[in-house]
């Protein structure tokens, strides 16, 4: 077969694409393109698989340590960092609709303030947040997957641990690049076994209570010392805002959404509701097992409360929830990351090899493969929560940047016709938010300003050198070679149909 570029294909046109449902199936079943395959439950799959991650059997004590032990304010903290988190998804997805391209905040920060700004972003996220997040959440996987066996965590052989991470890491891309509806089908499976666990979670909870009373919640604002700590309660705000933020791994798959002006819209509010009143009743059903200090002390709650209502006999089955639960995380952040590397090289930002789709399998297969090699390095160190943590200034700004956008467009385009509009209290909330995140990482971690400008200042002279190596012949001739053979290799054209 020949291998086309973008410029020799036959073209339709965006609203054709965009708004013609009939015309969209026909265009993808002609063409190789990304096809439209997430309908909603799809959506809610990928937000709940992405938020329900290992957090909420292993260690949700982080806010109940930032609420010096009381139950109530935990509840309330779990609240209202639920609420802020959907007020970033509701801004979120007004910019989606607004730009209706893949990628999120790359192709936010690159339209509004240039390219030059969307590649330090997108490169930081391919050189660190990208494989160090696959390196660790595999390595959770096989670390759990062997505790039952060996008693404790801390008993598992280190090596043993790595070398099964890589073969859940080559796994993961595995089913990625096999087909576009193989991850989607892993992630609808694994979400529905990560609620059934907390399902099971709140059952045991309510035989609990039931058996036992409500003795524990007679004084729930009681607290560990008798006070309340109130420099704790920034962290415990901060730690519940991030444990329900895996509505942004949608966004940089909106091209392949069906209908994304409903289906965004309902996706989010389903799946925010959902994980909002199971986290709540999860955490019931704990406080009606264990007590706060004990909570605050295990580094795997979910099983110890096994052992407490279920016996050491049958708590095995926590410990295959949360292996389940990391695949889910793994399988989702793989299949959703590769589309923001894929419009990076589309946009030019990225060899054009990265921009290819599989003939055959409808996947950019050169994008999920992409942070892998880095990932498989990042396996085998010794700390990635460091390697992880150098990037979490850079992504703060970067959130604080994007919420920008929508006041600016609304002062500017007062009159532009969206499907969607915020209210526009909602990025003044999210934005006050994030700068309050802003400065006490500052302030409690500074060395993170000097991570974070060697990063930008590192992005910036590898956008130029590569923007200066494009309009080089001689570099150009040994690209377009190297892509060539690459092409060959996986069987990829550029996309044929705009699909934005």
């Amino acid at each position: 077969m020949a291998f086309r570029s973008l410029r020799d294909a036959p073209i339709a046109s965006r609203e054709k694409y965009q708004e013609d449902e009939e015309r969209s199936k026909e265009l993808e079943e002609e063409h190789v393109v990304l096809r439209r395959i997430i309908g909603l439950a799809r959506t809610v799959s990928l937000i709940l698989g992405m938020i329900i991650g290992t957090g909420i059997f292993l260690s949700p004590a982080g806010v109940l340590r930032g609420s010096s032990g009381s139950i109530s304010i935990a509840l309330l903290i779990w609240l209202v960092g639920a609420c802020i988190s959907a007020t970033g998804a509701i801004c979120f997805v007004e910019l989606a609709l607004y730009y209706r391209q893949s990628g999120g905040r790359f192709i936010y920060l690159s339209e509004f303030y240039g390219p030059a700004l969307g590649f330090v972003y997108i490169a930081s996220v391919v050189l660190v947040s990208s494989p160090a997040g696959t390196a660790l959440t595999s390595l959770v996987v096989v670390k759990f997957l062997l505790t039952p066996f060996v008693g404790q965590c801390d008993a598992v052989p280190e090596a043993a641990v790595k070398a099964g991470a890589t073969c859940v890491c080559l796994l993961a891309v595995f089913i990625n690049t096999r087909s576009a509806k193989w991850p989607l089908k892993t992630q609808v499976f694994l979400t529905f076994i990560k609620v059934g666990a907390v399902l099971l979670i709140i059952v045991m909870g309510v035989v609990k209570v039931t058996m036992e009373g409500t003795e524990k919640f007679m004084a729930p604002f009681e607290t560990a010392g008798g006070k309340l700590d109130w420099s704790k309660l920034p962290s415990a705000f901060f730690s519940a805002f991030y444990t329900v933020g895996g509505w942004s791994y949608l966004i940089m798959v909106i091209e392949e959404v069906r209908k994304p002006h409903k289906t965004l819209i309902n996706g989010m509010l389903i799946s925010l509701t959902c994980t909002t009143i199971l986290y709540a009743l999860a955490n019931l059903a704990y406080f009606a097992v264990l007590t706060p200090e004990e909570m605050m002390a295990s580094d795997a709650v979910a099983a110890l409360f096994a052992v407490r209502v279920v016996g050491v006999r049958w708590s095995f089955i926590i410990w295959v929830c949360v292996v389940l639960s990391a695949s889910g995380s793994l399988n989702g952040s793989t299949f959703t990351r590769a589309r923001s590397f894929f419009v990076a090289g589309r946009a030019k930002q990225f060899p054009y090899i990265i921009s290819t789709i599989h003939v055959t399998r409808r996947t950019p297969v050169a994008a999920i493969i992409l942070p892998v090699p880095l990932a498989l390095i990042y396996i085998w160190c010794t700390d990635i929560w460091s390697i992880i943590n150098i990037t979490t200034l850079l992504g703060i700004v970067m959130s604080i940047l994007v919420t920008l956008i929508i006041p600016y467009l609304r002062w500017k385009q007062p009159d532009r016709n969206l499907r969607f509009k915020a209210p526009l209290w909602a990025p003044v909330v999210y934005l006050l938010f994030n700068i309050s995140l802003l400065s006490a990482t500052v302030i409690t971690n500074p060395a993170q300003i000097g991570f974070t400008a060697a990063i930008c200042v590192v992005s910036l002279i590898g956008y130029y050198v590569y923007q200066w190596t494009g309009r080089s012949q001689r570099a150009g001739a040994v690209a377009a070679s190297i892509n060539n053979f690459l092409q060959k290799l996986l069987y990829s054209i550029e996309q044929e149909v705009p699909t934005f």
